[in-house]
């Protein structure tokens, strides 16, 4: 039986692409696979759609730099000349940062991913100080759950989302305000950024959470020591 070479696309969406969906950005990679002539495998069947997995969505708005694609390809290419190939054909905002073979039978992406890291700024509203910001984090990591309330299909349940708060911290730098979070996301659950926003804006921190600028940072499976890149992975 042939075995599909596969390979591990790092990449990162910003700009003007943080406003495309997730099903666009797969429209969008398999656009410009055909148009670099990459020789992306098929699914078979009725309705066959090239062989992508991604790590996580991402919401729109919110940016991504460092970010995962697996793609197979119907023959071996050196992951140099797949960049060189694919990085021209990409919409704005899109960018390859590295790619690399990976074995066929590596687990997905989407069954490994399980912590998120992001990074939200904007500006620091006159006279609110660094530590002002770091007692609302405080008051926050200090609590044994934190129940939020979540829409779902029409209807409102409790979720506890402090377990899923691995590490919270923030600064203030001249006039900006940035606070960085490491999140749960994958199969077991999701802790959403804005939850933790809307929180701290609840525990005093004056700035209306659609003020900010959210970015995800890096994206984690868990080691036999602790969170690691899925890149290392």
């Amino acid at each position: 039986m042939w075995i599909l070479p596969r390979f591990r696309v790092k990449y990162s969406k910003e700009g003007p692409a943080r406003y495309s969906s997730h099903l666009d950005m797969v429209r969008f990679f398999d656009r410009s696979t055909r148009r670099a002539g990459l020789p992306v495998a098929f699914s078979e069947g009725f309705n066959p759609h090239p062989k992508f997995s991604f790590a996580a969505p991402l919401p729109v708005g919110i940016a991504g730099l460092d970010e995962y694609m697996d793609m197979d390809l119907k023959e071996y290419m050196a992951p140099s000349e797949i960049a060189q190939k694919l990085e021209p054909n990409l919409p704005e905002g899109y960018t390859i940062l590295d790619i690399k073979q990976i074995d066929d039978r590596a687990a997905s992406l989407m069954s490994m991913v399980s912590r998120a890291g992001y990074r939200a700024i904007t500006t620091n509203p006159t006279g609110y100080s660094e530590v002002e910001l770091r007692s609302a984090i405080e008051e926050l990591l200090n609590q044994e759950e934190k129940i939020i309330k979540r829409v779902a299909k029409g209807k409102v349940k409790e979720v506890d989302i402090r377990p899923g708060i691995f590490r919270l911290s923030g600064g203030v730098k001249g006039q900006t305000l940035e606070i960085n979070m490491e999140l749960l996301i994958g199969s077991t659950g999701n802790v959403r950024p804005e939850e933790i926003l809307q929180t701290l804006h609840k525990n005093g921190v004056p700035v209306d959470p659609e003020d900010f600028r959210v970015c995800r940072t890096a994206l984690y499976a868990e080691g036999v020591t602790g969170p690691i890149s899925l890149w290392e992975v």
